[in-house]
């Protein structure tokens, strides 16, 4: 007999469905489709999950894929990943193999100074030129000359102003100006980030004291030979007339890396970029030094035109195989308004 319930007779049969059953089931919660727990794909792609002593599967199948693609030692990838920290580390560091490493930032870095190409310029007031063709979302370097007899390089915002006094009546005069106090050889700008503070960057950015007029028969060392090895300007040709805007017949300009006259690693001639049926007068060297992050002398050079000046510079990087320079940028200064005058850096 059950506590609490009458007796009943024995012919009267207790239905199944109406006793409380032993254990009764806990009823299940279910979730539409769109609030279902997301997929645990990490599991999936993983035999094993990635743990601070282990790498997951899919990392390992991608670093499988990169040592097959750049041909690279796989054990050693693997255990360059598997040192880092996991999570965040550790992928960034494979997307980064992924791309190509070192070899993949220099791939990006060339790209970005192919779609966006250096520039040069020079702190100016009522400067007549085009300005509309200065970028001024470069990153902008100022080139000084130091007390010590070294050049330095800052990082500049460069200012395009209305000039408030106008030099000529009714022309349309701008002063170039930079956010820093002091003034600047000249004004670089780059699409890509320069090391302003690079441990030999004292001695990297040369200094020329003399302003060398590049004469047929004139050669200039630069001051800072890699080793005896060294990088030497040889200019050419003949002077047909009195001056620097005489006239020059056959004008070639030379840089070489040489370690003798007779020991010469390779040589370029320049001077047909300098010199042509526009551009007569002799140039000269009005700096160089090191810009780029490489031992290479860069170079920047000054030429009188009608009413004004050129500049004209030759880097080192990307220079293409087999050159030592490449003409990077020009700049044009006049001294008076001029019409129909291209005055645009490139």
């Amino acid at each position: 007999m059950v506590y609490g319930q009458a007796e009943l007779p024995a012919h009267v049969a207790v239905p199944v469905a109406s006793q409380p059953p032993q254990n009764p089931p806990i009823p299940v919660r279910t979730l539409p489709a769109t609030l279902a727990p997301a997929v645990d794909t990490a599991a999936i792609l993983a035999d094993n999950k990635e743990r601070w002593d282990q790498l997951s599967q899919n990392q390992l199948i991608r670093l499988l894929w990169v040592a097959w693609k750049y041909e690279w030692p796989r054990d050693s990838l693997v255990a360059v990943v598997h040192r880092h920290p996991q999570g965040y580390s550790r992928d960034s560091l494979i997307v980064w193999l992924e791309e190509g490493g070192k070899a993949g930032e220099e791939r990006k870095r060339i790209a970005q100074i192919k779609a966006r190409r250096y520039q040069i310029a020079t702190e100016a007031f009522n400067y007549t030129g085009d300005v509309r063709q200065l970028d001024l979302s470069l990153m902008w370097y100022g080139v000084m000359a130091n007390d010590d007899g070294h050049w330095s390089l800052a990082q500049v915002k460069p200012k395009v102003l209305l000039s408030q006094f106008q030099s000529q009546p009714g022309a349309l005069e701008f002063d170039i100006q930079t956010n820093r106090g002091q003034g600047f050889h000249f004004l670089f700008g780059s699409p890509v980030p320069l090391d302003t503070v690079r441990a030999w960057y004292n001695g990297a950015l040369s200094y020329v004291n003399d302003m060398p007029t590049l004469y047929p028969g004139t050669a200039e060392t630069f001051d800072r030979p890699n080793g005896s090895w060294m990088y030497v300007l040889l200019a050419t040709g003949a002077v047909t007339g009195p001056g620097k805007c005489g006239g020059l017949k056959d004008y070639a300009l030379q840089v070489r890396n040489q370690k003798s006259d007779a020991e010469i690693a390779l040589s370029q001639n320049i001077g047909a970029q300098l010199v042509d049926s526009v551009y007569h007068c002799v140039p000269e060297l009005y700096w160089s030094g090191y810009l780029m992050d490489d031992d290479i002398p860069d170079a920047l050079f000054v030429q009188e035109i009608p009413g004004g000046l050129r500049m004209v510079l030759f880097l080192s990087d990307p220079a293409p195989e087999g050159q030592i320079w490449i003409k990077s940028a020009e700049w044009f200064l006049y001294f008076e308004p001029t019409e129909g005058e291209d005055a645009a850096s490139s």
